[in-house]
């Protein structure tokens, strides 16, 4: 894959945000064709949008921003929410499924990529990648509910290290990576699976 099939947002960036790999259970990934990557991460079908969605509202949020992702989180369509972040050059990335292609991209260069790592292993998995003009890295504690601890601690700014790992702070994040204005179509209320989801 070369970068210049990526689309790209209004700032000429394109973004892919990294996590380990897909969802255990085969009912909650959710599967786009044509997609770059195997799979959107993070992306729960709209089957399993009745589970917990803590870990998607929380890349959400560092992706578009509180009110968007709540949005997004309360009115739950997959593909809206894929086809609304392609649109604006935003792409999910695992690098179980994706590796080699991430790697790729983040050393062309020739592209404006900004990489928002979530997690230890997305994140050693970049070490020998080093910023340069096109390329930002930005990294965070993996959004899964089972690291509440350390995630609520750099989210809340009190921190920025831990276990020896400095991460990016989260003033860094919405002030570099987080999109200030989404391109989207308005959003219409997903009814089929209209239940009330977990939103932290």
């Amino acid at each position: 894959m070369s970068n210049n099939q990526l689309q790209t947002g209004k700032d000429d960036c394109s973004r892919i945000v990294v996590g380990q790999s897909p969802y255990d259970a085969e009912d909650k990934r959710y599967n786009y064709e044509g997609y770059q990557f195997t799979r959107p991460a993070f992306i729960v079908s709209d089957k399993a949008a009745n589970s917990n969605l803590i870990t998607l509202t929380r890349v959400l949020d560092k992706i578009v921003g509180p009110k968007q992702a709540e949005s997004y989180i309360t009115n739950y369509d997959s593909q809206k929410i894929v086809t609304d972040l392609t649109t604006n050059g935003v792409y999910l990335a695992n690098i179980k499924d994706d590796l080699e292609k991430l790697l790729s991209l983040a050393i062309c260069g020739n592209q404006k990529i900004k990489f928002l790592l979530f997690g230890s292993k997305a994140i050693d998995a970049f070490k020998n990648i080093k910023p340069q003009n096109n390329i930002e890295i930005y990294t965070y504690p993996h959004p899964s509910p089972r690291n509440n601890g350390i995630y609520r601690a750099i989210d809340s700014g009190k921190k920025s290290k831990y276990n020896k790992r400095e991460y990016s702070t989260p003033k860094e994040i919405k002030k570099d990576f987080t999109i200030k204005e989404l391109n989207v179509e308005p959003s219409v209320p997903y009814t089929e699976n209209n239940t009330k989801t977990d939103i932290e």
